[in-house]
């Protein structure tokens, strides 16, 4: 049966091409996710060359174990603990550099501030004792002679000699370019070991640890553990990249979040595609398996010829498209890079594992496509199979039915939820119940399809009408078939164009409507500047504002939050909060916090860990309504953020300005100190534009790929239906039609094929939407429902440039043979 599916595949190359194609680009498209994603998650941005001569290195805790609060009054409380890393890791204790000075092994001690210097990478200074511990040439100069001396990364601008103006935490200051390095390390500053420990505020970040002669970096690991006790991370081998500077470590999160759900998203079209592809190749194979069985074949060899068949295909395509993915993610991944979604410096490496899974999914998808295709050709009679050939009696099966009916039904649920979760959770949400009921939608297509046949083809008249209404009427698996990609391609790109513009308008509007301070500072900027800024002339008040990720227990991670350190008694004056218990008065020292409605109350104590993972508990003195731009976020006293970060440096500075003043004073103290004053309404058009161009290219790198994949799929599946489509062209020759008609009838027909994918991609996306303002509208006063109506015409009309080209080419090749000839053509 094997050799005799080899000889069925080698005869019928041209219908199995579809198969092939549609099977090779879902491969390629999950292994380019899949390798791109996963490479998120490695280390080949030069972290693992930092410390690289150091043995040892001792660096403060960088995770928490979050447990739940008592108080609360939901699920939650009785929730299992949870672990979580931190964005940054703890201090070390100053006395444990006396401590450790009995172990065998020199010591360099890593004071990390924060400094910034304009148009240069790196965002540390660091003591030069440091840079001495990991590899590096001299592209110019030499080390820095005294405490104005600095030297930085190449690439730069800079010469030696060059004076530049370092933005610190303690505020701008100048030095003398005394050298440049050449490193595979990450891009840092440095300066003299006292320069550092004093930009540093005397914070250790790391210890560096390089053993005596005889002995092992083992034995000094084991002697610095004694001393150090659990309370700090030893890190030998391999684990000394934990203490490597990561400035992109936001960046790389918001990357792999990006990455994963494109792979996610990638799975799901894929698998959909191609099973759809594979299930019409054999549906259309009736006749052919009518005729086999008529000669004697059982179900069995039927089934075992289909399957054959498509392992044979399947084999092959899965491999080539292996090969097409590797070749796609690097480039996909330098453009991520290049656009400012991934860290400078990312690309995709090959990961062996992840290749092999992907072409594990493929063979899987083919097969099961195919077996349950093959198992409903076998159980039909040839009597019956011959009949149903040419007319499709039952296009819904069992199985049909009830994987529809399960995607629709497992979406209702999430969509009653919007309502109950946090306004975070909601997107995620809401992009599965898009997912859902576009697979729902083109499953049930073939019910769904009928009324709407008949409804858009009611107001065409004369023949060519009545062919394009009644041939798709009859031929309903072949329309369903045609149908499902462009349900998917418009359906995913509506849900997630107008969700996310709905949730990102209203969390705008609530953001402008809630500033009613007329200028702001941009940062980030120091205590100092912000000191100097609100003593300018013409300056009622300034108000620093500060964010840093905090860690909060949950049923399920991520567990991260975004602290905001504000002084909570001046913030009414620039901010209007709505305040639905307590007051922000309250919210001062170093204990307290105000949180969102929902889960804590007015006095619940609540335990976080910050951005250093210190553990601190805290009592809730104001509860805020859970809105767009406020979740999952907790106000906190400014005077808490001190000691537990490396960069305490305001983010924003609110400014109370007097009637008529005069920015200029207040202007020129931002500048020195590296930020930018700027009225508010310019704020926002700036942060707009920028939030616009991220989002753009974030929805074009989460359904990039997807949907070129299903603008294939389309093109794919025309091209498979067309081209099998000689004995009706034969039909209408015969009958007088002309060329011309012929073409005009199978043009109507792509046209309504498209016309029907967006009328269900459009029943699929409106409830998904409706429940998104609806659940919205709970917790904002203002949703504003925004539909990109312009790029869904475009892709919608792409879709139909894409429909009329893969049915009208075939089509015109068909049109150019003798009638005759088509009506023998060998099916």
């Amino acid at each position: 049966m094997i050799a005799l599916a080899w000889q069925t595949v080698r005869a019928r190359a041209g219908s199995f091409a579809g198969s092939f194609v549609a099977l090779a680009f879902g491969v390629a498209l999950l292994t380019a996710s899949a390798l791109s994603a996963l490479s998120a998650l490695g280390t080949g941005d030069g972290r693992a060359a930092w410390l690289a001569r150091a043995d040892v290195v001792v660096a403060g805790t960088a995770s928490a174990t979050l447990t739940p609060d008592n108080a609360t009054r939901n699920t939650d409380a009785t929730g299992a603990p949870g672990v979580a890393d931190t964005a940054e890791s703890r201090a070390l204790p100053a006395d444990l550099l006396r401590q450790l000075s009995t172990v065998d092994g020199d010591l360099v001690v890593d004071h990390a501030g924060y400094a910034t210097v304009a148009g240069e990478p790196g965002d540390r200074i660091h003591p030069w004792s440091v840079a001495t511990l990991h590899r590096f040439t001299w592209a110019a100069g030499g080390p820095p002679a005294g405490p104005d001396g600095i030297v930085l990364t190449s690439p730069t601008a800079h010469r030696v000699g060059d004076r530049v103006t370092a933005q610190t935490a303690a505020g701008p200051r100048e030095f003398v370019v005394s050298g440049v390095l050449d490193t595979t390390a990450p891009a840092a500053f440095y300066t003299t070991d006292a320069v550092a420990a004093e930009l540093a505020g005397d914070r250790i970040a790391a210890i560096a640890l390089t053993a005596h002669p005889g002995t092992t970096a083992a034995a000094l690991a084991g002697q610095v553990r004694a001393v150090a006790g659990g309370a700090v991370r030893v890190l030998s081998g391999p684990d000394r990249v934990d203490a490597a500077p990561d400035p992109d470590h936001q960046l790389r999160a918001a990357t792999l979040i990006v990455l994963g759900n494109s792979a996610g998203i990638g799975l799901v079209v894929a698998a959909f595609i191609v099973a759809s592809t594979f299930a019409y190749a054999v549906a259309t194979r009736r006749r052919e398996f009518g005729l086999l069985r008529s000669a004697g074949a059982t179900p069995r060899q039927v089934r075992r010829l289909v399957l054959g068949e498509a392992m044979t295909v399947a084999v092959v395509a899965c491999l080539a498209g292996a090969a097409l993915g590797y070749a796609v993610a690097a480039p996909f991944a330098r453009w991520l890079a290049a656009v400012g979604l991934a860290p400078p410096g990312h690309t995709a490496r090959f990961i062996w594992w992840a290749v092999a899974a992907a072409i594990g999914v493929g063979l899987l998808v083919a097969l099961v496509a195919a077996w349950l295709s093959a198992r409903r050709a076998g159980r039909t009679g040839p009597t019956e199979a011959l009949r149903e050939a040419a007319v499709d009696q039952r296009a819904m099966t069992t199985g049909r039915w009830i994987a529809g009916l399960l995607a629709v039904g497992a979406a209702v649920p999430l969509a009653v939820a919007f309502s109950t979760v946090d306004t975070a959770t909601l997107t995620g949400y809401f992009f599965l119940v898009v997912l859902l009921l576009i697979t729902g939608c083109a499953i049930l297509s073939p019910v769904l399809l009928r009324p709407l046949v008949w409804l858009l083809t009611a107001p065409t008249g004369g023949v060519t009408g009545t062919l394009v209404r009644h041939g798709a009427l009859t031929a309903m698996r072949r329309t369903a078939a045609t149908v499902a990609p462009i349900v998917v391609t418009i359906g995913l790109a509506a849900g997630t164009l107008a969700g996310e513009s709905t949730i990102t308008e209203t969390g705008r509007a609530a953001a402008e409507h809630r500033i009613v301070a007329p200028a702001v500072v941009t940062g980030p900027v120091s205590e100092r500047t912000v000191t100097a800024v609100t003593q300018a002339a013409g300056v009622r008040a300034g108000v620093a504002v500060t964010d840093r990720p905090v860690y909060v227990h949950g049923p399920n991670p991520p567990y991260d939050w975004t602290g905001r350190y504000v002084d909570g008694p001046a913030l009414s004056r620039v901010v209007h909060l709505p305040v639905v218990a307590g007051s922000l008065d309250d919210l001062t020292g170093t204990g307290t916090v105000a949180v969102p409605a929902g889960r804590w109350r007015l006095g619940d104590p609540l335990r976080i860990a910050l951005a250093d993972s210190t553990e601190v508990s805290l009592r809730v003195v104001a509860v805020v309504d859970d809105q767009i731009d406020l979740a999952r976020t907790l106000l906190l006293p400014a005077a808490l953020l001190t000691g537990h970060t490396g960069a305490p440096l305001a983010d924003l500075v609110y400014l109370d300005l007097e009637p008529g003043a005069d920015t200029g004073p207040a202007t020129a103290a931002a500048a020195a100190g590296g930020g930018t004053l700027m009225p508010t309404a310019q704020f926002h058009a700036t942060l707009d534009a920028e939030g616009d161009r991220l989002n753009t290219l974030a929805t074009v790198a989460l359904l990039g790929m997807a949907l070129l994949y299903t603008a294939i799929g389309i093109a794919n599946t025309l091209l498979m239906a067309t081209s099998g489509r000689a004995r009706d062209v034969a039909v209408l020759r015969l009958s007088g039609a002309t060329p011309a008609q012929v073409l005009r009838t199978i043009g109507a027909e792509a046209v309504l094929v498209t016309a029907l994918g967006a009328v269900l991609a459009v029943v699929a996306v409106v409830p998904a939407v409706a429940g998104l303002v609806l659940a919205l509208r709970v917790r904002n006063p203002d949703v504003l429902l925004a539909v990109p109506w312009w790029p869904l015409a475009a892709i919608a009309g792409t879709c139909l440039a894409i429909a009329l080209a893969a049915s009208l080419i075939p089509a015109a090749v068909l049109v150019r043979r003798q009638p005759a000839d088509l009506a023998s053509t060998w099916e």
